[in-house]
């Protein structure tokens, strides 16, 4: 009797489990019909539309939102892309760069903090932002696989990797929040008059002497991305790399901004700490919050971007 009612539940679990999988890959295969037609928004558009053009521009800007709201991508050529994505690391961005065919010539900006670098709790986590490729791209999958940031039960029910982002993409998709083919990635951020009087309570907060915490040990997972931009660099004599750290309104702290410089010498790589560039200018109008420029900042940082680029790229 035991073993019959063993025997039984045994086939209705692997009933379960086989219904399971077949329902999983046919909303896999259903939320992928959607979101491939998705080039809007964050959730998923964003990176739709860089995968499309990746491979046919020849300017392109990596980074989180300091890269995204900071490097005005026209300045430096018409058939650009900035992939600037908000809350995103080296991991993520590192990621995406070795998706680009080396073989296509093209020049690149990666924005780096160093929060990253000297942040003994980054792990990498950032990653997971690409889990919707999960099992449709190679690299990203491999990467994710490698990364160890996706849970067992994801990697095989593959429609997991779009939660948290189903919400956003139905909504881009039934009413796309912009004309991509017209969107460059670049989002500057405005300043409404209602908002200043805080920007500027928040920046003067910002004047305040801050206790700086001791450098730390580099961070093993941040380098071994880097080691993986360095890599990708080594095999793709087309492509010209320059990495940055866009400007703050007061970093106090400098011993990072030297530690990163001496680790980018040590790796051969261009790399321009922009973090103080407009230290100890009082125009508050250059900046959204201590981090973020505001339209105008990045206008101006973009143009200082641009005199460096001219000569690095002659």
């Amino acid at each position: 009797m035991n073993t019959e009612i063993t025997k039984k539940l045994l086939k209705i679990v692997v009933l379960t489990i086989v219904i399971s999988y077949g329902l999983d890959k046919l909303m896999f295969y259903g939320l992928n019909k959607i979101s491939d037609n998705v080039m809007t928004g964050q959730a998923i558009g964003k990176l739709n539309q860089f995968l499309t053009v990746k491979d046919s521009t020849d300017f392109l800007v990596f980074g989180n939102s300091r890269a995204n709201h900071h490097i005005d991508v026209d300045l430096f050529s018409k058939n650009s892309y900035n992939i600037g994505v908000d809350g995103v690391g080296i991991a993520y961005n590192s990621t995406l760069i070795n998706t680009l065919k080396a073989n296509t010539k093209q020049f690149i900006i990666v924005h780096i903090d160093t929060k990253n670098f000297f942040d003994t709790h980054y792990d990498g986590s950032d990653i997971r932002g690409l889990k919707t490729k999960y099992n449709r791209n190679e690299v990203i999958t491999s990467a994710l696989n490698k990364s160890n940031k996706l849970s067992d039960l994801q990697q095989i029910y593959y429609s997991m990797n779009y939660n948290g982002n189903v919400i956003g993409i139905l909504k881009n998709y039934f009413k796309p929040s912009y004309n991509f083919k017209t969107y460059n990635g670049y989002d500057p951020l405005n300043v409404s008059l209602s908002q200043e009087k805080m920007r500027d309570a928040i920046l003067a907060k910002a004047n305040i002497e801050e206790e700086c915490s001791k450098v730390t040990e580099l961070n093993s997972v941040a380098m071994d991305y880097l080691k993986s931009i360095k890599s990708y660099i080594e095999k793709t004599p087309n492509k010209s790399f320059l990495f940055i750290t866009s400007p703050m309104y007061n970093d106090r702290c400098l011993e990072d901004n030297q530690r990163l410089t001496d680790v980018m010498n040590d790796f051969e790589l261009n790399y321009i700490d922009y973090t103080n560039l407009f230290k100890g200018k009082a125009d508050h109008s250059l900046w959204k919050d201590p981090t973020h420029l505001s339209k105008k900042g990045a206008e101006t940082f973009s143009l200082e971007l641009l005199k460096h680029y001219k000569s690095f790229h002659n």
